[in-house]
């Protein structure tokens, strides 16, 4: 009979994993993601907020997205080229995208900062 591993025998014997490579850095920016579906070649023009932003990814929130969303491309404010990336997960509300080159790190700084001011 061979010893099975079980999560608590494993938890103080062996440390964790860090998958993480880039740390995540709070956003609340809006973006403008152009949208396209598995299987459909036209895009589709969604507003949607980052909430949150690192150097290989990003996860975006709205209520219009498509369903089976597969490529994006954000236009970011303060980026003038856009940024091209895949659908990684998608949620009833949010699309985690992986870009498909790393941004370098000050131009993620530089966005995490962008905060919307609301008018008096």
């Amino acid at each position: 009979m061979t010893p099975r591993n079980y999560l608590l025998t494993r938890t103080s014997v062996e440390p964790k994993e860090k998958r993480r490579v880039f740390p995540r850095r709070d956003a609340n920016c809006p973006v403008i993601a152009r949208v396209r579906q598995r299987e459909c070649d036209e895009q589709i023009s969604v507003p949607c907020w980052m909430v949150n932003l690192c150097e290989d990814g990003c996860l975006l929130s709205s209520d219009y997205f498509p369903r089976k969303v597969d490529e994006i491309n954000l236009t970011i404010p303060g980026i003038s080229v856009p940024v091209r990336g895949k659908a990684k997960a998608q949620g009833a509300h949010t699309v985690n995208v992986k870009f498909t080159k790393l941004l370098p790190s000050d131009v993620v700084e530089m966005v995490a900062r962008i905060k919307m001011i609301p008018k008096p």
